[in-house]
């Protein structure tokens, strides 16, 4: 027996894990056909809370454990970057193939249709800024952590207890008699990213982006405000400077953007709407730089 199949003779297990992330920016202008036509852009981040998947014995089993279902954190996009890396070890070191392998096989396998995202802040980690070309080409433009500081004390992440599956939203946001109309408050929601990236250090203009995104994103879908998202932004209006719905909005989670000194009491204030919201959770995070991460025994 060859050097190389011992080696692999003897990896018992593989463990993949994937970051979560939150979109600073919205997403939308990351998946097809928007994408194909204009090409998007987005500021996002990972944060610490994991996905993971173990090939084991020549059984794969994923894991949720750190994040909500069906949470708007992005988990179906790093989960499969997760299983591609469990399936074929090499690719953790082609982080760009990886990210339009997970695209494809999402569209064109599974038949869902997902955007780049998710599985670009899975797999590469860290606070980045996101171009997604037209012609296929993806640009990263990583913040540093002394950059993004700033965000991260203003940052509250909130599971609203209700779950969404983004693949519907998707679907019914793109259809193709409806797309054309939304064509707009994307395009508006790709220059956003841009202008996040620039101000990110600017309190009072981030503030003004983060609200007109939701505004924005409102516009595409009657359901994308829960009655329990509403709930929570009027019970906490006087501890935060903006919320929106993460991912693709319907239910999951929502980021309010608040002033360090106003965290507490935020948070204590929804914390008491626990007893009213079925699971209704305030998930601490940092932002997390590893990225997607292998483990051989």
């Amino acid at each position: 027996m060859s050097n190389c199949a011992s080696k692999s003779f003897m990896i018992n297990m593989l463990r993949v894990t994937c970051p979560a992330r939150i979109d600073i920016s919205a997403g939308w202008s990351d998946a097809a056909p928007f994408v194909n036509e204009f090409g998007g852009a987005v500021l996002n981040a990972a944060i610490s809370r994991r996905v993971s998947a173990t090939l084991e014995h020549g059984k794969l089993i994923n894991s949720l454990d750190e994040v909500p279902g069906h949470s708007g954190l992005g988990t179906s996009g790093a989960l499969r970057a997760a299983y591609l890396v469990a399936a074929n070890p090499k690719l953790i070191n082609k982080k760009i193939e990886l990210i339009k392998r997970v695209h494809t096989f999402e569209n064109a396998i599974v038949g869902q249709r997902a955007g780049y995202q998710d599985q670009a802040a899975a797999i590469f980690g860290g606070v980045n800024y996101w171009e997604f070309r037209k012609n296929g080409s993806i640009h990263r433009e990583p913040l540093t952590k002394k950059q993004v500081k700033h965000l991260q004390e203003r940052l509250v992440l909130v599971f609203t207890g209700e779950g969404h599956i983004s693949a519907n939203v998707h679907e019914q946001v793109f259809e193709s008699r409806r797309f054309i109309k939304f064509v707009p408050q994307i395009d508006r929601m790709r220059v956003i990213a841009g202008l996040m990236k620039k101000n990110i250090h600017d309190e009072k203009k981030m503030a003004q982006l983060i609200n007109e995104t939701w505004s924005l994103q409102k516009k595409l879908h009657s359901q994308m405000e829960t009655p329990s998202m509403k709930k929570i932004q009027e019970y906490c209006k006087r501890n935060y400077l903006a919320a929106r719905a993460t991912g693709a909005g319907g239910g999951g989670c929502m980021i309010f953007y608040t002033r360090p000194e106003w965290r507490t009491a935020l948070t204590k204030d929804i914390r008491k709407l626990e007893k009213q919201i079925k699971d209704l959770e305030v998930l601490d995070f940092e932002f997390d730089f590893k990225g997607i991460e292998l483990e051989k025994k």
